[in-house]
């Protein structure tokens, strides 16, 4: 390992940690994938949330800003009462998007199927034009 960044250094150390069940063993805390998709009249928020269940998300608006965050702690038991191996596991995500003005956070709608949550934000849509300014 030549760098001397300390983070450099843990994030080679982590990646040498072997993996459990094809997981890596280095953290309960990650990001999700996101899209966001601007419609005339709504905001769509689509989320990837594989293997949470929908009591475990969370969805609110705070200052302008959409937060979505989930969290569960899984428990995997070998069917020996032995427990040669238990593992214990805390995972947790969150994103926060930034709103438009015009967004109205009152009638926003989520719903969760199939591991992926989707909120529907509608905008203020105003029949109002942009006017021309002229230039003197």
């Amino acid at each position: 390992m030549n760098s001397t960044d300390p983070f450099d250094q843990m994030s080679a150390l982590f990646g040498r940690i072997p993996a459990v069940d094809g997981r890596p063993l280095t953290g309960g805390s990650r990001s999700t994938a996101i899209d966001i998709a601007a419609h005339d009249d709504e905001i769509v928020v689509t989320a990837d949330l594989p293997g949470f269940d929908r009591d475990d998300i969370e969805v609110r608006v705070d200052g302008g800003r959409l937060v979505v965050a989930a969290e569960r702690d899984t428990e995997r038991e070998a069917d020996d009462h032995r427990y040669l191996r238990r593992e214990r596991r805390h995972e947790s995500v969150a994103r926060t998007i930034d709103l438009p003005e015009h967004a109205r956070a009152g009638d926003a709608d989520a719903a969760y199927r199939n591991g992926v949550l989707t909120v529907t934000i509608p905008l203020v849509v105003t029949n109002e034009a942009g006017r021309r300014i002229d230039v003197r």
